[in-house]
């Protein structure tokens, strides 16, 4: 018990001294690829009034969109095929361009099958908005404010970061090989020069990135609040209803988050006293008894407190690295903007019927209604309802989507006895999802590859596989996964091969691929050398006056 109860005071200082240090560093040690970012040298500039023209945009190469489309397939449970909505979105999308003054950029609106609140843009200028917005929003102004903030990204061109940051990467993997070869440190077991470079780099790129991100937020803020005041709507139902509608989001994922923290510790408090039961069995002496009893109270709180500590100091670390600045420092950001500027404080009434007609055309309803359906089930599939609402989400225009399929899938899973009218073999409902050139999904082909594995039909599993790559040859998501599965099934050496020439066609997952390729037993020595260099360290910083 002293011993945990000293990891976790040791673990605690160690991420707080890291923290400071690299907090104090993060300037000299940040490779100068960061610096090359065109936003970051127009932070000193003078800030420019909500009705001020934009700033020119910035010159680039545009990636190629439907290939960034095939890969945003590859991603959680891919896009959601409502055709007459995605007209709706990409008119309001082309009004957008064409306020800044940009109306042949590439791009356009794709709707994700997510049950949250999420949006993002990518480079190639397309933007991605849960379905779940649809329904959320109550006007078109906040609707527009939603997709003017994504374009503001592409716009200010701000996913130039991501490949700063991987040349950064590269500039910093290479220091530190040189710094390796001259300490002959390269084989070293303990903490060395190497690690500290790492670790400090790490940590103020992490910073770095966070405080970019963050002024990246409020700045495509203001661009939305700039654009849709020029297309004629109204701050109050536009980007103010928009922040306060993601604050009420985030507030309530906070609570959900924070019960199933509460959730997590009572269990955990159960089942220490458990343990204690098993191993200290009940005597005739009550007294004995009643020690027992008491020590395993103060184990099951001395567990309980330790788990709090370390989702305390993750919950620090996160919000400190975070890449979206807090909600409520958005809306006060605009809120004193609109304060300045009269103009943006004119009453227009909020612009509702074209967003109301979209919402009832028949096959729009249908898809909203049908994933609702399917999102419940996938929430309580032990309902007595749920298998009815799965099964009713999977018929008319939803019959090939991945969401009321996998539904299915998940309910009928839990069922005692095979359910009438669906195959025996469950992970065959993919199928209609992978036929379907509309709607698949990589997560379809992942499911099934990895059902067919466990069973051991190896064979089977990898013709689904060279299925899934033939679709999603040009998705760098999927690479990480083909490659963890040709190493568990035809040796790691094979899967670094494979490692290696996906760093070569897509350098933004060369580290997630190279991690792929890992086998157990290099993981598990990792993860020892790991523990022993933070040991090292440890002992350093308590030898230090």
């Amino acid at each position: 018990m002293a011993a945990e109860t000293s990891l976790l005071a040791r673990l605690s200082r160690v991420l707080l001294l890291t923290l400071i240090a690299a907090s104090l560093t993060a300037c000299k040690t940040m490779p100068e690829a960061m610096g090359n970012v065109p936003f970051v040298a127009s932070l000193t500039q003078k800030e420019r009034g909500p009705l001020d023209p934009l700033p020119a945009p910035t010159m680039r190469v545009w990636p190629n969109a439907q290939q960034d489309v095939i890969n945003q397939r590859a991603r959680g449970m891919g896009l959601v095929h409502a055709p007459e909505t995605r007209t709706y979105l990409n008119t309001l999308y082309a009004r957008i361009k064409t306020a800044a003054g940009v109306p042949s950029w590439p791009g356009e609106v794709h709707i994700t099958a997510q049950a949250t609140l999420q949006a993002y843009a990518t480079a190639a200028g397309n933007l991605y908005i849960a379905l779940p917005w649809l329904t959320s929003v109550e006007s078109e102004d906040e609707l527009v404010s939603l997709l003017a903030h994504e374009f503001g990204h592409v716009y200010l061109h701000y996913h130039m970061l991501e490949g700063a940051i991987d040349s950064a990467d590269t500039t910093a993997d290479l220091l530190a090989l040189g710094v390796a070869l001259a300490n002959q440190s390269a084989q070293a077991t303990g903490w060395s020069k190497v690690d500290t470079l790492r670790t400090s780099y790490a940590m103020a790129k992490d910073l770095a990135v966070a405080f970019y991100g963050q002024s990246e937020e409020i700045d495509a803020d203001k661009v939305a609040l700039h654009l849709t005041h020029k297309m004629g709507y109204s701050y109050e139902h536009g980007p103010k209803a928009f922040l306060e509608r993601l604050a009420g989001w985030e507030e309530k994922n906070e609570g959900i988050s924070a019960k199933k923290q509460q959730e997590l510790l009572a269990a955990l408090r159960e089942s220490t006293l458990a343990e204690s039961v098993r191993l200290r069995p009940k005597t005739a002496n009550e007294l004995s008894n009643a020690v027992n009893s008491a020590q395993a109270e103060v184990q099951a709180g001395i567990n309980v407190a330790g788990t709090q500590l370390f989702a305390d100091i993750g919950k620090a670390l996160s919000n400190l690295t975070s890449s979206h600045p807090d909600t409520l420092k958005r809306q006060d950001t605009l809120a004193k903007l609109v304060e300045k500027t009269p103009e943006l404080q004119a009453d227009r009434a909020p612009v509702t019927a074209p967003l109301k007609s979209m919402l009832t055309e028949r096959r729009t309803a249908q898809v909203i209604k049908h994933y609702a359906l399917a999102f419940q089930a996938l929430e309580s599939p032990e309902s007595p309802q749920a298998l009815g609402w799965a099964r009713q989400s999977i018929t008319g225009s939803t019959s090939t989507h991945l969401v009321p399929l996998l539904a299915v899938f998940t309910v009928a899973s839990g069922q005692p006895r095979p359910v009438r009218g669906l195959p025996t073999d469950l992970t065959q409902l993919f199928e209609a999802n992978i036929n379907s050139e509309t709607d698949r999904a990589w997560y379809a082909y992942a499911e099934r590859i990895s059902r067919l594995k466990q069973r051991g039909q190896r064979a089977d599993a990898t013709r689904v596989l060279q299925r899934g790559m033939a679709q999603f040859a040009q998705a760098e998501e999927i690479m990480p996964f083909t490659i963890s599965y040709y190493g568990e099934t035809e040796g790691w050496a094979k899967a670094k091969e494979k490692a290696q020439d996906c760093g070569q066609r897509f350098p933004g997952a060369k580290r997630r691929c190279s991690a792929a390729a890992l086998s157990p037993t290099e993981l598990a020595e990792i993860k020892r050398q790991e523990t022993l260099k933070a040991d090292q360290l440890i002992d350093k910083l308590k030898r230090k006056p």
